[in-house]
Order: structure tokens, then sequence, then C-alpha cells
């Protein structure tokens, strides 16, 4: 890309050099931020105007209190994060925003100059995190001529435009192999191994040159079976293949096995694994290392090598674990049930069984609570459970081993791209507000 003629010292050292011609100010001699406005989510009557809090869009109300565009800045909470509205809106007392009154600048090209400012690096409220106004008035801000401000914002909105639809593109094929990597899991555990699955489609495989299809087979319309089915005799549940038995989870595994008791000396060191330690592939993050005696109150449950975990809260959420190897004094929260096989099923596959649309809606069906809906433990061991012959057990745990694996290598592929693209749109930003290089202005 082109660099201006020439530069000139900022003054300012993470600045650098800046065009000749343009000016360097604080941003408080180009825009005012004014502060929204409080509107509680029982006031907002709805409408057409959006209500905007510091992370975006939270609600709709029918009248605005700006002029339009608008930048609407975070205040409180997710202080820092700039979001940008066309049209009139309503933004709320956890934000500062600025409308076309509020500034001597092109608003689009001010949209992407805070977004290049990091506002989100610095807190000075000890309870709430929040963004001072005397800090943002305070950053300097590189200030080219209106003609260059149209430019610049004119050149970014159609770079950013088609970036943006690169990362909403990938976003749609992440949730897309998501949504096959579970239909895989919840076909095999409760129908078998079908030996022709659909694979991805042929429209859906996106930005990236996806392999052959992910399974095997053509991409028609049906699945066939080699197994005989039978009726399950569970009235929702339909057919199950032939040979297959329906046990009650408490039959097939131990539910909460172990606990600590109430006399664990408070130096025992443990490491602790809650809900959020768990991710969507069914692996801990990370357990955190700690004393019993600084660790919650529902740091209770024990687990041991070949354990499965499952949420008892808010089960939708997923998050199910299964440890194949043996760590010591590994303690999870109460908010799980662990599951601890016997030898009538393999603990990977109760593993995958868990994890099934069909045992994770049995788990919704029978929770009660309105905010965090959770079941109860001995309602949960009377789940009905599909147990597979033994055989077919193990070729099961492989086929979804391949598969799962297949489809995390490719979100996993998806997501790096994603990250580069953000970091690019990123620095294309900074470069050409800051100058760095140039835009015609034609």
């Amino acid at each position: 890309m082109k660099r201006y003629p020439k530069y000139k010292d900022s003054g300012i050292e993470w600045l650098g050099e800046v065009p000749e011609e343009w000016e360097v100010k604080k941003l408080k001699w180009i825009a005012r931020l004014e502060y929204g406005s409080s509107l509680s989510e029982e006031a907002r009557e709805g409408g057409s105007v959006h209500v905007f809090g510091s992370n975006g869009i939270v609600g709709e109300h029918s009248k605005s209190i700006t002029d339009k565009p608008v930048i609407i800045i975070g205040r409180k909470g997710s202080y820092g994060k700039i979001s940008y509205s066309d049209v009139p809106c309503f933004p709320i007392d956890t934000t500062y925003y600025i409308d076309p009154c509020l500034t001597k600048g092109n608003i689009r090209w001010l949209y992407y100059v805070l977004s290049s400012m990091a506002l989100d690096e610095i807190t000075f409220d000890t309870g709430v995190p929040g963004l001072s106004r005397e800090f943002a008035y305070g950053k300097i801000v590189p200030f080219p001529s209106k003609n260059e401000q149209t430019a610049i914002a004119n050149f970014l909105d159609q770079k950013t435009t088609k970036i943006d639809e690169l990362l909403k593109k990938n976003e749609t094929i992440v949730e897309l192999l998501k949504e096959k990597r579970q239909a895989a899991i919840s076909h095999a555990v409760t129908k078998g191994i079908p030996p022709h699955p659909n694979p991805l489609p042929r429209g859906e495989r996106g930005l990236l040159h996806f392999p052959p299809p992910l399974m095997g087979g053509g991409e028609g319309e049906g699945v066939k079976r080699d197994l005989k089915m039978k009726d399950s005799g569970i009235e929702w549940r339909g057919e199950v293949p032939v040979g297959w038995e329906v046990k009650r989870l408490k039959y097939v595994a131990n539910v909460n096995p172990e606990a600590l008791g109430e006399t664990i000396p408070l130096d025992y060191e443990i490491r602790y694994v809650d809900i959020s330690n768990v991710n969507e592939e069914g692996l801990i993050d990370e357990s955190e290392l700690m004393l019993f005696g600084d660790a919650p109150s529902r740091a209770r449950r024990i687990i041991k090598k070949e354990d499965v975990i499952v949420s008892t809260v808010r089960t939708y959420l997923k998050a199910i674990a299964y440890f194949p190897m043996s760590e010591s004094n590994l303690i999870v929260s109460t908010g799980f049930a662990v599951l601890r096989v016997s030898n009538i099923i393999k603990a990977k596959l109760l593993y995958y069984f868990v994890r099934s649309d069909f045992f994770v809606e049995s788990i919704m069906a029978n929770s009660v609570g309105v905010s965090y809906p959770a079941i109860n433990s001995s309602v949960l061991a009377g789940l009905p459970i599909l147990v597979p012959p033994k055989n077919q057990q193990s070729e099961i745990i492989k086929f979804l081993d391949k598969q799962t694996k297949k489809y995390n290598d490719l979100m996993k592929k998806i997501l790096s791209q994603t990250a580069t693209l953000k970091e690019y749109r990123q620095a294309l930003i900074s470069n050409v507000v800051t100058g760095k290089v140039r835009v015609d202005e034609n």
C-alpha cells in the first residue's frame, strides 16, 4: 500500500511519525462523550429503536435520544467496547455516545479511530470496571483533513465489510460443524454406526478446501443401516438396534461415588474443576490448583481415572467430560454428577452417550428451576441408557473418536483463520487511521 510523501515526528512515542499535513490532537478537542440515559428493562416500551448497553444491543424502545449515525462506547462492565448505529438509538447509562453534533470529525472516521485506541486497557473504578471520560479525553488522535477523513472512512468501510463477510461465513461453518459432530454422536450411540453417513453438504464447505466426505459415502438424503431394529420400549425414543439393552443409568454406573468429608484439613491440596473449566470438546481447559481451605464450598466430588462428569445445572451448556488418565486429588463442583462405570459399559462410550441429544434432552425434561434448571442426582440415576453388546461398544468408540477428531480439526483450522482475519482487520484500521499507509481521496 502507498505511503504519504513526507512524515513528521508526532512527539508521541507510541505513535511515532505521522503524515506532515496531519495534526495531532487530544480526543477532547475532537469530540464530546455524552452520558447515556437511565432506562430499566421494565421501562422499555418496545418498538423499533435499539437500546444499547456497553456490550451492544440489549433491547428495544419507542424513542431515541441520539441523532444518526452514532458511536456508542462502553462505560461500565464491557468498558471501552465500541459499537456503531446508522440510525438513532437509546444508549443507556452504562455507556457514552457521540453523534454528529458532538464531534468536529467525520463520525465514521472517528469510529475507526476509537476502535484502534484500546480504550478497554485501563479502568479507574475499583468496583464495577469502568472507563474514565477524562482518560478517554486525554488519548492522542492523529487528525487529517476532512477530505482525508472521508476517504479513510470509505476505504475502511469497503475493506472491513469484506473481512466481516468472511468472518460471518467462518462462524456459520463452525456452527454447522458443531451440529454435524453432535449428529454423529447422537446417531452412533442410539442407532449404531451408519455404513454411509451423510457428509458435510457440498454447498456448505465454505472458505476452506474441505477434504472428501467426512464419514465416507455419498450425499443421498437417507442413511441405510445394516443393523436390524427393534422397539426400544421407550415411547419417545423409537427403535434401537437388535441386541442393545435399555438400562437405567444407576445399573451401569455409580452416580457420585465419592466426596470429600467434613474433616479434610484446610491445607489439603486439590485440583478443582468447575463448569467454566470444561470446553465444548469435552476437555478440561485447566484445573485450578488450590488449598481446600481456599476452595469454594461446592468443591466436593472426587474424580478417578475413567470417570465421566456431566453438569446437572444448565445441562444444555453441555459441560460434559471424560477422564482417561488419573490425576491425584482431582475434585469437581457439586454442579456435576460423577459417573463411575461398571463392567457393563465402557467409560468412553458412556461419555459419548451422555453427550447425545437423547440424554441431554432427557436431563432437561427432568430438570426443575427457571434461571438455573437442575436435575436431582436420584432422578438422573433413573434415566434410561442404551447399552450395545461389548464388541459393538469398541467399534462405536473408535468410530466416534475418528469422526469427532475430524470435525474438531476442521474447526480449529477455521478458528485459526478467523483469528488471523481479526488481527489483519485491526492492523489495517490502525495503520490507516495513524497514517502509516495512505488511501486515495477519490
